[in-house]
Protein backbone atom coordinates (compact mmCIF):
# COMPACT_ATOMS: atom_id res chain seq x y z
CA UNK A 1 0.00 0.00 0.00
CA UNK A 2 1.24 3.58 -0.44
CA UNK A 3 0.22 6.00 2.38
CA UNK A 4 -0.45 9.77 1.78
CA UNK A 5 -0.21 9.67 -2.06
CA UNK A 6 -2.44 10.47 -4.64
CA UNK A 7 -2.28 7.24 -7.36
CA UNK A 8 -2.75 9.30 -10.41
CA UNK A 9 0.04 9.05 -12.39
CA UNK A 10 0.01 13.02 -12.82
CA UNK A 11 3.74 13.99 -12.26
CA UNK A 12 7.32 12.64 -11.68
CA UNK A 13 6.93 14.62 -8.42
CA UNK A 14 4.38 12.00 -7.61
CA UNK A 15 6.59 9.23 -8.70
CA UNK A 16 9.12 10.06 -5.91
CA UNK A 17 7.14 10.25 -3.36
CA UNK A 18 5.87 6.83 -4.29
CA UNK A 19 9.11 6.12 -4.16
CA UNK A 20 9.97 7.74 -0.76
CA UNK A 21 6.70 6.17 0.80
CA UNK A 22 6.13 2.86 -0.69
CA UNK A 23 5.37 0.40 2.09
CA UNK A 24 4.75 -2.50 0.00
CA UNK A 25 5.08 -3.72 -3.61
CA UNK A 26 3.09 -2.33 -6.38
CA UNK A 27 0.52 -4.88 -7.59
CA UNK A 28 -1.57 -3.43 -10.12
CA UNK A 29 -0.23 -2.23 -13.18
CA UNK A 30 -0.60 -2.12 -17.45
CA UNK A 31 2.70 -2.78 -18.84
CA UNK A 32 1.98 -1.52 -22.96
CA UNK A 33 3.85 -4.21 -24.86
CA UNK A 34 5.53 -2.29 -27.92
CA UNK A 35 6.10 -4.56 -30.87
CA UNK A 36 10.17 -5.18 -31.75
CA UNK A 37 11.77 -3.25 -28.84
CA UNK A 38 12.95 -5.55 -26.43
CA UNK A 39 8.94 -5.92 -24.60
CA UNK A 40 9.38 -9.97 -24.63
CA UNK A 41 11.74 -10.17 -22.47
CA UNK A 42 10.57 -7.23 -20.68
CA UNK A 43 6.90 -8.88 -20.11
CA UNK A 44 8.49 -12.16 -18.99
CA UNK A 45 10.08 -9.77 -15.73
CA UNK A 46 6.06 -8.78 -15.18
CA UNK A 47 4.98 -12.14 -16.05
CA UNK A 48 6.88 -14.00 -13.40
CA UNK A 49 6.46 -11.31 -11.12
CA UNK A 50 2.36 -11.85 -11.23
CA UNK A 51 2.72 -15.74 -11.09
CA UNK A 52 4.50 -15.78 -8.17
CA UNK A 53 2.14 -13.32 -6.54
CA UNK A 54 -0.85 -14.38 -8.27
CA UNK A 55 -2.17 -11.17 -9.74
CA UNK A 56 -5.65 -11.44 -11.63
CA UNK A 57 -4.37 -11.14 -15.33
CA UNK A 58 -6.29 -9.72 -17.80
CA UNK A 59 -5.69 -12.55 -20.55
CA UNK A 60 -6.41 -12.03 -24.35
CA UNK A 61 -8.90 -14.94 -25.75
CA UNK A 62 -7.45 -14.82 -29.64
CA UNK A 63 -4.04 -13.24 -31.29
CA UNK A 64 -2.29 -16.19 -30.25
CA UNK A 65 -2.22 -15.63 -26.71
CA UNK A 66 -0.31 -12.49 -27.35
CA UNK A 67 -2.14 -9.78 -28.47
CA UNK A 68 -5.18 -8.70 -26.98
CA UNK A 69 -7.15 -7.10 -29.66
CA UNK A 70 -4.28 -5.26 -31.62
CA UNK A 71 -4.22 -2.83 -33.44
CA UNK A 72 -8.08 -1.74 -31.99
CA UNK A 73 -7.65 0.31 -29.03
CA UNK A 74 -10.74 -1.01 -27.41
CA UNK A 75 -10.93 -4.72 -26.39
CA UNK A 76 -14.22 -6.02 -26.48
CA UNK A 77 -16.24 -8.34 -23.81
CA UNK A 78 -15.27 -11.64 -26.26
CA UNK A 79 -11.33 -10.42 -26.17
CA UNK A 80 -10.32 -11.26 -22.64
CA UNK A 81 -11.30 -13.99 -20.55
CA UNK A 82 -13.25 -12.96 -17.23
CA UNK A 83 -12.70 -13.27 -13.96
CA UNK A 84 -15.99 -13.85 -11.84
CA UNK A 85 -15.59 -10.18 -10.09
CA UNK A 86 -14.26 -8.63 -13.04
CA UNK A 87 -11.26 -7.64 -10.83
CA UNK A 88 -7.80 -7.28 -12.67
CA UNK A 89 -4.44 -6.36 -11.48
CA UNK A 90 -1.88 -7.08 -14.47
CA UNK A 91 -2.28 -6.22 -18.49
CA UNK A 92 1.04 -7.45 -20.30
CA UNK A 93 0.40 -8.17 -24.11
CA UNK A 94 0.17 -7.04 -26.96
CA UNK A 95 -2.53 -3.75 -27.17
CA UNK A 96 -3.03 -0.24 -28.04
CA UNK A 97 -2.60 1.79 -25.10
CA UNK A 98 -6.25 3.41 -24.75
CA UNK A 99 -6.16 5.37 -21.28
CA UNK A 100 -10.48 5.78 -20.74
CA UNK A 101 -10.61 1.97 -21.43
CA UNK A 102 -7.71 0.90 -19.20
CA UNK A 103 -8.64 3.63 -16.41
CA UNK A 104 -12.61 2.01 -16.07
CA UNK A 105 -11.01 -1.94 -16.17
CA UNK A 106 -8.17 -1.55 -13.57
CA UNK A 107 -7.72 0.00 -10.07
CA UNK A 108 -6.82 3.62 -9.81
CA UNK A 109 -3.26 3.19 -8.61
CA UNK A 110 -2.44 0.94 -11.31
CA UNK A 111 1.00 1.95 -12.81
CA UNK A 112 1.24 2.45 -16.49
CA UNK A 113 4.51 1.55 -18.11
CA UNK A 114 6.03 0.84 -21.31
CA UNK A 115 9.57 0.09 -23.28
CA UNK A 116 10.58 1.76 -26.30
CA UNK A 117 13.87 2.11 -28.21
CA UNK A 118 16.11 4.02 -30.54
CA UNK A 119 13.80 4.41 -33.91
CA UNK A 120 15.85 3.71 -36.77
CA UNK A 121 17.41 0.55 -34.92
CA UNK A 122 13.07 -0.41 -34.38
CA UNK A 123 13.01 0.10 -38.16
CA UNK A 124 15.64 -2.57 -38.74
CA UNK A 125 14.14 -4.99 -36.78
CA UNK A 126 10.73 -4.83 -37.80
CA UNK A 127 11.91 -4.21 -41.94
CA UNK A 128 13.14 -7.91 -40.87
CA UNK A 129 11.43 -9.56 -38.95
CA UNK A 130 7.59 -8.26 -40.81
CA UNK A 131 9.03 -9.26 -44.10
CA UNK A 132 9.28 -6.42 -44.94
CA UNK A 133 12.57 -6.15 -46.82
CA UNK A 134 11.48 -9.48 -48.97
CA UNK A 135 7.68 -8.23 -49.93
CA UNK A 136 8.22 -4.96 -51.59
CA UNK A 137 10.19 -4.59 -54.60
CA UNK A 138 14.00 -3.67 -53.53
CA UNK A 139 16.69 -4.41 -56.56
CA UNK A 140 19.24 -3.30 -52.82
CA UNK A 141 18.56 -6.85 -51.49
CA UNK A 142 21.72 -6.27 -49.27
CA UNK A 143 20.31 -3.66 -47.98
CA UNK A 144 16.67 -2.72 -48.68
CA UNK A 145 16.78 0.44 -45.91
CA UNK A 146 18.92 2.59 -47.93
CA UNK A 147 16.73 1.91 -50.84
CA UNK A 148 13.59 2.55 -49.36
CA UNK A 149 14.77 5.87 -47.05
CA UNK A 150 15.52 7.56 -50.37
CA UNK A 151 11.66 7.49 -50.93
CA UNK A 152 9.52 6.18 -48.12
CA UNK A 153 6.14 7.40 -49.46
CA UNK A 154 6.84 5.97 -52.68
CA UNK A 155 6.12 2.41 -50.77
CA UNK A 156 3.02 0.79 -50.62
CA UNK A 157 4.09 0.11 -46.41
CA UNK A 158 0.21 1.15 -44.82
CA UNK A 159 -2.68 -1.41 -45.11
CA UNK A 160 -6.01 -1.73 -42.98
CA UNK A 161 -6.32 -4.63 -40.29
CA UNK A 162 -9.53 -4.89 -38.88
CA UNK A 163 -10.31 -1.18 -40.08
CA UNK A 164 -7.64 0.17 -37.97
CA UNK A 165 -4.76 1.50 -40.59
CA UNK A 166 -1.47 0.25 -39.44
CA UNK A 167 1.84 1.05 -40.81
CA UNK A 168 5.26 -0.94 -38.94
CA UNK A 169 7.92 1.54 -41.01
CA UNK A 170 6.10 5.30 -39.52
CA UNK A 171 5.62 6.11 -36.02
CA UNK A 172 5.23 1.87 -35.19
CA UNK A 173 6.66 2.77 -31.67
CA UNK A 174 3.94 5.50 -31.53
CA UNK A 175 0.89 3.76 -32.45
CA UNK A 176 1.23 0.89 -29.67
CA UNK A 177 1.24 3.82 -27.72
CA UNK A 178 -2.54 5.05 -28.91
CA UNK A 179 -1.36 7.33 -31.87
CA UNK A 180 -2.75 6.91 -35.04
CA UNK A 181 -1.14 6.60 -38.33
CA UNK A 182 -3.25 8.93 -39.80
CA UNK A 183 -1.82 11.40 -38.10
CA UNK A 184 1.72 10.93 -38.51
CA UNK A 185 2.71 14.18 -39.68
CA UNK A 186 1.09 16.51 -37.66
CA UNK A 187 3.64 17.03 -34.93
CA UNK A 188 1.70 19.52 -33.25
CA UNK A 189 -0.70 16.95 -31.99
CA UNK A 190 2.44 14.27 -31.42
CA UNK A 191 3.54 16.51 -28.98
CA UNK A 192 0.81 16.88 -27.16
CA UNK A 193 -0.11 13.25 -27.29
CA UNK A 194 3.57 12.75 -26.14
CA UNK A 195 2.67 14.77 -23.23
CA UNK A 196 -0.14 13.39 -22.32
CA UNK A 197 1.71 10.18 -22.49
CA UNK A 198 4.57 11.73 -19.69
CA UNK A 199 1.85 12.60 -17.44
CA UNK A 200 0.10 9.16 -17.72
CA UNK A 201 3.05 6.94 -17.33
CA UNK A 202 4.76 5.56 -13.89
CA UNK A 203 7.81 4.50 -16.10
CA UNK A 204 8.92 4.08 -19.91
CA UNK A 205 11.87 1.63 -20.41
CA UNK A 206 14.61 2.40 -22.73
CA UNK A 207 15.62 -1.00 -24.27
CA UNK A 208 19.12 0.92 -24.91
CA UNK A 209 19.22 1.28 -21.61
CA UNK A 210 17.95 -1.79 -20.10
CA UNK A 211 19.37 -2.37 -16.63
CA UNK A 212 18.85 0.88 -15.56
CA UNK A 213 15.44 1.34 -16.38
CA UNK A 214 14.73 -2.46 -14.76
CA UNK A 215 16.55 -0.96 -11.59
CA UNK A 216 14.46 2.20 -12.22
CA UNK A 217 11.51 -0.02 -12.14
CA UNK A 218 12.49 -1.61 -9.38
CA UNK A 219 12.53 1.61 -7.44
CA UNK A 220 9.20 2.79 -8.43
CA UNK A 221 7.55 -0.05 -7.83
CA UNK A 222 8.89 -1.21 -4.53
CA UNK A 223 9.68 -4.44 -5.86
CA UNK A 224 12.92 -6.65 -5.39
CA UNK A 225 16.16 -7.50 -6.61
CA UNK A 226 14.73 -10.92 -7.69
CA UNK A 227 11.36 -9.12 -9.12
CA UNK A 228 13.49 -7.89 -12.09
CA UNK A 229 16.09 -10.80 -12.84
CA UNK A 230 15.70 -11.80 -16.79
CA UNK A 231 17.34 -14.56 -18.61
CA UNK A 232 20.19 -13.44 -20.26
CA UNK A 233 20.40 -16.31 -22.84
CA UNK A 234 19.88 -14.71 -26.62
CA UNK A 235 16.80 -15.16 -28.07
CA UNK A 236 15.25 -15.51 -31.25
CA UNK A 237 18.27 -13.03 -32.78
CA UNK A 238 17.70 -13.01 -36.30
CA UNK A 239 20.91 -12.83 -38.56
CA UNK A 240 20.42 -9.98 -41.83
CA UNK A 241 22.28 -7.98 -43.68
CA UNK A 242 21.74 -4.70 -42.64
CA UNK A 243 21.50 -5.46 -38.87
CA UNK A 244 24.73 -3.94 -38.07
CA UNK A 245 24.43 -1.02 -40.73
CA UNK A 246 24.59 2.58 -38.92
CA UNK A 247 22.89 4.92 -41.87
CA UNK A 248 23.85 8.16 -42.78
CA UNK A 249 22.58 11.72 -41.86
CA UNK A 250 20.98 12.02 -44.66
CA UNK A 251 19.36 8.40 -44.16
CA UNK A 252 18.61 9.33 -40.36
CA UNK A 253 17.27 12.58 -41.05
CA UNK A 254 14.73 11.10 -44.19
CA UNK A 255 13.54 8.42 -41.54
CA UNK A 256 13.11 11.76 -39.13
CA UNK A 257 11.08 13.27 -41.38
CA UNK A 258 9.20 9.91 -41.90
CA UNK A 259 8.70 9.01 -38.40
CA UNK A 260 8.63 12.48 -36.31
CA UNK A 261 6.58 11.43 -33.82
CA UNK A 262 8.50 8.28 -32.52
CA UNK A 263 11.70 10.22 -32.88
CA UNK A 264 10.30 13.19 -30.66
CA UNK A 265 8.65 10.14 -28.08
CA UNK A 266 12.22 8.55 -27.48
CA UNK A 267 14.27 11.71 -27.15
CA UNK A 268 11.43 12.39 -24.45
CA UNK A 269 11.76 9.51 -22.76
CA UNK A 270 14.91 8.96 -22.56
CA UNK A 271 15.61 12.53 -21.72
CA UNK A 272 12.74 11.58 -18.84
CA UNK A 273 14.58 8.47 -17.79
CA UNK A 274 17.85 9.89 -17.02
CA UNK A 275 16.22 12.57 -15.12
CA UNK A 276 14.09 10.40 -13.10
CA UNK A 277 17.75 8.75 -12.77
CA UNK A 278 19.26 11.83 -11.65
CA UNK A 279 17.11 12.33 -8.85
CA UNK A 280 17.62 9.14 -7.65
CA UNK A 281 21.25 10.17 -6.17
CA UNK A 282 24.43 8.41 -6.24
CA UNK A 283 23.83 4.81 -5.06
CA UNK A 284 21.31 4.39 -8.10
CA UNK A 285 24.87 3.37 -10.06
CA UNK A 286 25.54 1.58 -6.79
CA UNK A 287 22.08 -0.65 -7.46
CA UNK A 288 23.13 -0.59 -10.76
CA UNK A 289 26.59 -2.51 -10.65
CA UNK A 290 25.40 -4.53 -8.15
CA UNK A 291 21.90 -5.86 -10.12
CA UNK A 292 24.25 -6.45 -12.97
CA UNK A 293 26.47 -8.35 -10.65
CA UNK A 294 23.97 -10.45 -9.17
CA UNK A 295 21.87 -11.17 -12.50
CA UNK A 296 25.07 -12.73 -13.93
CA UNK A 297 25.78 -14.35 -11.06
CA UNK A 298 22.17 -16.33 -11.47
CA UNK A 299 22.31 -16.84 -15.15
CA UNK A 300 25.61 -18.63 -14.67
CA UNK A 301 24.12 -20.54 -11.89
CA UNK A 302 21.27 -21.56 -14.27
CA UNK A 303 23.16 -22.66 -17.13
CA UNK A 304 25.18 -25.29 -14.75
CA UNK A 305 23.66 -28.91 -15.32
CA UNK A 306 21.68 -29.94 -12.93
CA UNK A 307 21.34 -31.25 -9.85
CA UNK A 308 22.47 -27.54 -8.75
CA UNK A 309 22.34 -26.93 -4.99
CA UNK A 310 20.51 -23.43 -4.43
CA UNK A 311 22.13 -20.62 -4.64
CA UNK A 312 21.87 -17.53 -2.05
CA UNK A 313 21.90 -14.01 -2.77
CA UNK A 314 22.63 -12.40 0.58
CA UNK A 315 20.73 -9.22 1.82
CA UNK A 316 21.70 -5.97 0.10
CA UNK A 317 21.37 -2.41 0.56
CA UNK A 318 18.00 -3.03 -2.19
CA UNK A 319 16.78 -6.24 -1.00
CA UNK A 320 16.38 -8.99 1.12
CA UNK A 321 17.95 -12.15 0.67
CA UNK A 322 16.89 -14.89 -1.57
CA UNK A 323 17.68 -18.10 -2.75
CA UNK A 324 18.11 -19.31 -6.65
CA UNK A 325 16.45 -23.45 -6.96
CA UNK A 326 16.48 -25.40 -9.97
CA UNK A 327 12.23 -24.15 -10.17
CA UNK A 328 13.69 -20.59 -10.11
CA UNK A 329 16.09 -21.17 -12.96
CA UNK A 330 13.02 -22.85 -15.08
CA UNK A 331 11.33 -20.14 -14.44
CA UNK A 332 13.88 -17.37 -15.71
CA UNK A 333 15.01 -19.11 -18.50
CA UNK A 334 10.81 -19.93 -19.38
CA UNK A 335 9.80 -18.41 -22.22
CA UNK A 336 6.81 -15.43 -22.25
CA UNK A 337 4.28 -17.74 -23.92
CA UNK A 338 4.87 -20.41 -20.98
CA UNK A 339 4.78 -18.41 -18.03
CA UNK A 340 1.78 -16.72 -19.44
CA UNK A 341 0.15 -20.36 -19.93
CA UNK A 342 1.20 -21.14 -16.16
CA UNK A 343 -0.74 -18.04 -15.08
CA UNK A 344 -3.47 -19.29 -16.68
CA UNK A 345 -3.75 -22.60 -15.58
CA UNK A 346 -2.76 -21.03 -11.69
CA UNK A 347 -5.68 -18.82 -12.58
CA UNK A 348 -7.94 -21.65 -13.51
CA UNK A 349 -8.29 -19.99 -17.04
CA UNK A 350 -10.10 -23.09 -19.24
CA UNK A 351 -8.50 -24.66 -22.01
CA UNK A 352 -11.08 -23.51 -24.64
CA UNK A 353 -11.65 -23.90 -27.85
CA UNK A 354 -12.08 -21.18 -30.21
CA UNK A 355 -12.70 -22.74 -33.79
CA UNK A 356 -9.42 -22.87 -35.45
CA UNK A 357 -10.67 -20.79 -38.97
CA UNK A 358 -11.22 -18.17 -36.60
CA UNK A 359 -7.67 -17.75 -34.82
CA UNK A 360 -5.86 -14.97 -35.49
CA UNK A 361 -2.54 -15.74 -37.74
CA UNK A 362 -1.28 -12.49 -36.80
CA UNK A 363 0.59 -9.50 -38.00
CA UNK A 364 3.96 -11.44 -38.75
CA UNK A 365 1.71 -13.38 -41.31
CA UNK A 366 -0.50 -10.80 -42.37
CA UNK A 367 2.09 -8.48 -43.48
CA UNK A 368 3.78 -10.10 -46.65
CA UNK A 369 0.15 -10.22 -48.03
CA UNK A 370 -1.06 -6.59 -47.29
CA UNK A 371 2.15 -5.11 -49.16
CA UNK A 372 1.97 -6.91 -52.09
CA UNK A 373 -1.98 -6.25 -52.32
CA UNK A 374 -2.38 -9.89 -51.14
CA UNK A 375 -5.75 -11.34 -49.74
CA UNK A 376 -6.81 -10.71 -45.85
CA UNK A 377 -5.20 -12.95 -43.89
CA UNK A 378 -6.96 -12.00 -40.26
CA UNK A 379 -7.56 -15.27 -39.51
CA UNK A 380 -6.82 -19.01 -40.60
CA UNK A 381 -9.99 -19.02 -42.49
CA UNK A 382 -8.43 -15.52 -44.08
CA UNK A 383 -6.00 -17.70 -46.26
CA UNK A 384 -7.53 -20.99 -46.46
CA UNK A 385 -10.05 -20.37 -48.62
CA UNK A 386 -8.11 -18.85 -51.14
CA UNK A 387 -9.12 -20.40 -54.53
CA UNK A 388 -6.76 -22.18 -56.75
CA UNK A 389 -5.91 -18.56 -59.32
CA UNK A 390 -5.05 -16.71 -56.55
CA UNK A 391 -2.74 -18.84 -54.62
CA UNK A 392 -1.14 -19.45 -58.44
CA UNK A 393 -0.74 -15.72 -58.05
CA UNK A 394 1.18 -15.42 -54.38
CA UNK A 395 4.63 -14.84 -54.84
CA UNK A 396 7.00 -17.87 -53.19
CA UNK A 397 6.74 -16.74 -49.61
CA UNK A 398 3.29 -16.08 -49.67
CA UNK A 399 2.67 -19.56 -50.81
CA UNK A 400 5.04 -20.63 -48.13
CA UNK A 401 3.06 -19.35 -45.47
CA UNK A 402 0.27 -20.47 -46.83
CA UNK A 403 1.69 -24.01 -46.52
CA UNK A 404 2.64 -23.35 -42.98
CA UNK A 405 -1.08 -21.98 -42.05
CA UNK A 406 -2.14 -25.44 -43.09
CA UNK A 407 -0.45 -27.52 -41.06
CA UNK A 408 -0.85 -25.31 -38.08
CA UNK A 409 -4.72 -25.28 -39.02
CA UNK A 410 -3.82 -29.42 -39.00
CA UNK A 411 -2.49 -28.93 -35.43
CA UNK A 412 -4.54 -26.84 -34.13
CA UNK A 413 -7.91 -29.19 -34.70
CA UNK A 414 -6.22 -32.34 -33.48
CA UNK A 415 -4.98 -30.13 -30.42
CA UNK A 416 -8.60 -29.71 -30.06
CA UNK A 417 -10.12 -33.13 -30.24
CA UNK A 418 -11.99 -34.25 -27.77
CA UNK A 419 -12.60 -30.82 -26.08
CA UNK A 420 -15.96 -29.52 -25.06
CA UNK A 421 -15.60 -25.89 -24.59
CA UNK A 422 -17.19 -23.46 -27.53
CA UNK A 423 -16.81 -19.60 -27.89
CA UNK A 424 -20.28 -18.50 -27.72
CA UNK A 425 -19.79 -15.29 -29.63
CA UNK A 426 -21.07 -12.21 -28.08
CA UNK A 427 -21.35 -13.45 -24.71
CA UNK A 428 -17.66 -12.34 -23.66
CA UNK A 429 -17.50 -15.90 -21.91
CA UNK A 430 -17.31 -19.80 -22.53
CA UNK A 431 -19.72 -21.98 -22.03
CA UNK A 432 -20.26 -25.87 -22.58
CA UNK A 433 -22.65 -27.07 -25.14
CA UNK A 434 -26.01 -28.62 -24.00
Amino acid sequence: MFQGVNETNTSHVQDERRLAECVSPRTNFVFIKVHKAGSTTTAAVMARFALRRNLSVMSPVSGGGVHAAWPNTDLTLDDFYHTPDEVYNVLFHHTVYNKEWMERKFPSDTAYLAIIRQPFSHLKSTFNFYGIDRSLPFKNKDNPLKEFLKNPSRYPTSFRLRGVLVDKTRNAQAFDLGYPVEKATDMKGGEEYIEQLDRDFTLVLILEYFDHSLVMLRRLMCWETKDILYDTTPRRQQKYPYKSYRPTEVEREAHRQWSPVDYAMYHRFNQTLWQKIAQQGPDFFQELTYFRQVNQQVNEFCRQKKPRAAKQIPESTWGSAFNITDQSCSLLRMYFKAIDSKIGKQQGRPVLKVPCERKDVGPTTSIPFFLQGGPMMATFAGGLKMKKRTLRRLTHEQREIVGTLRKELRRCQDKQKGMKDVFIEGMGKFKKPR
